[in-house]
C-alpha cells in the first residue's frame, strides 16, 4: 500500500483507538510531499497525564518508527519544551529511538532515517 495522508490518518486512529485506548492525549503527524523525498512530519505525541512515565510514549514512538521503516520514509520533528519537558531529556529520548539532530544556520530538527534507506529520486 502506497503511503499517503489517508494511510497515515488510519495508522494514527489505530494507535489512538485500538492499540493505546485511553493513553494518548494527542497525536499529530502529516505526510509531507513538498520536497523531492516525502517524509512524515511528527508534530506531537502527548500521552494523557495519568498515563505518563509508564513507557507509553516510547512504545508509541517505536510504533511510528516501525511504520516509517515499513514505508521507507523519513520522520522529521522539532523538539520543544512547550509542554513542560526539559529539552535535554527530549533530545536523549529522540536519540534513543534512532533520531539524529540536524543543525544548520536556520534551525535544529531531529530526523529519523528508515533502516531501508530512503532512495533518492
Amino acid at each position: 500500500m502506497e503511503l499517503n495522508q489517508n494511510v497515515l490518518d488510519e495508522f494514527s486512529s489505530y494507535l489512538k483507538k485500538t492499540k493505546y485506548p485511553n493513553k494518548i492525549q494527542d497525536l499529530k503527524f502529516e505526510y509531507c510531499t513538498l520536497e523531492a523525498q516525502p517524509f512524515i512530519w511528527l508534530m506531537l505525541i502527548q500521552v494523557k497525564k495519568s498515563q505518563r512515565n509508564m513507557g507509553y510514549g516510547s512504545s508509541i514512538l517505536s510504533d511510528i518508527v516501525r511504520f516509517a521503516d515499513d514505508h521507507n520514509v523519513q520522520i522529521r520533528l522539532y523538539a520543544t519544551n512547550v509542554y513542560g519537558c526539559e529539552l535535554k531529556r527530549l533530545y536523549s529520548y529522540y536519540r534513543k529511538h534512532g533520531f539524529v539532530l540536524i543543525k544548520n544556520s536556520v534551525d535544529e530538527k531531529f530526523v529519523y532515517r528508515p533502516k531501508n534507506k530512503v532512495k533518492k529520486m
